[in-house]
């Protein structure tokens, strides 16, 4: 059963699809965990411009992420295969809420924000990580005007060949503002936010996006809460393992190739 297997959680990957072997060694990945993985959880950020385009497998539009589909053709066999797949969306995506089903036929759990879920009989919370650090005021006002309806219907309109364009500007822009040597002492923003929802009840917190593969413990009144994040795979190819019933493990991928 699936809740008896391994959960994997994953972040930003940032595919282009103008490099199959980043891709390649992705799939290897999931072939090399599928018989023990019950649970994919991917934390966000998996390509680096992610649309929920409609209708892009109508006679009259051709699918908007051809060169993404190894990998989404992946997920579409590990959900086949009985795997459940859920899907936080980061900064690079949006919309995403009935792509799955609409243009793959698959379902797929997607959380445009966070989530919280039972971990081993502990409640943990879950998200892809960016509204982590409350002084970013800038960044949050870009986010809002992103991620609104308005602009959903902007993006639609404009197509998916002029909105790539105009997201791969800004997703350099940002990198480079905000992901350009990670150090650990540049990040306690993350832990301060693990802290503030430990204090609120949760015990464990999965956070992306920082690209900053880290694990804290703390004691608060007696109980054990534990952070990670997860990093991510375009530099480190770390990943999160849950073994159930309590057994986490902050990995690196090996490609044994």
């Amino acid at each position: 059963m699936a809740a008896e297997k391994d959960w994997i959680f994953v972040s930003d990957a940032h595919f282009t699809g103008q490099n199959p072997d980043e891709m390649e060694a992705f799939l290897r990945f999931l072939d090399s965990e599928k018989e023990r993985m019950g649970h994919l959880v991917i934390l966000g950020d998996l390509f680096e411009f992610f649309f929920g385009f409609r209708n892009s497998l109508s006679p009259k539009k051709s699918f908007a992420f051809t060169d993404y589909l190894p990998v989404l053709n992946k997920l579409r066999s590990l959900y086949l295969d009985g795997i459940r797949i859920k899907y936080f969306e980061g900064n690079h995506d949006f919309f995403l809420r009935s792509f799955f089903s609409d243009q793959l036929g698959m379902e797929v759990d997607v959380y445009p924000d966070e989530s919280e879920e039972r971990l081993g009989g502990k409640r943990a919370f879950i998200s892809h990580g960016d509204l982590s650090n409350p002084r970013q005021w800038t960044y949050r006002t870009f986010r809002r005007v992103l991620k609104n309806r308005l602009t959903y219907c902007l993006i639609h309109l404009a197509g998916p060949r002029l909105s790539s364009r105009i997201a791969k500007r800004l997703s350099e822009r940002s990198y480079q503002k905000y992901h350009n040597h990670i150090q650990p002492g540049l990040v306690p923003a993350f832990k301060a936010f693990a802290h503030q929802k430990f204090l609120k009840g949760f015990e464990i917190v999965i956070l992306g996006h920082s690209h900053y593969p880290e694990e804290v413990e703390e004691w608060i009144d007696g109980r054990r809460c534990l952070y990670y994040n997860v990093g991510d795979w375009m530099i480190h190819r770390s990943f999160l393992r849950f073994t159930p019933p309590e057994r986490f493990e902050l990995s690196q991928f090996v490609d044994r190739r």
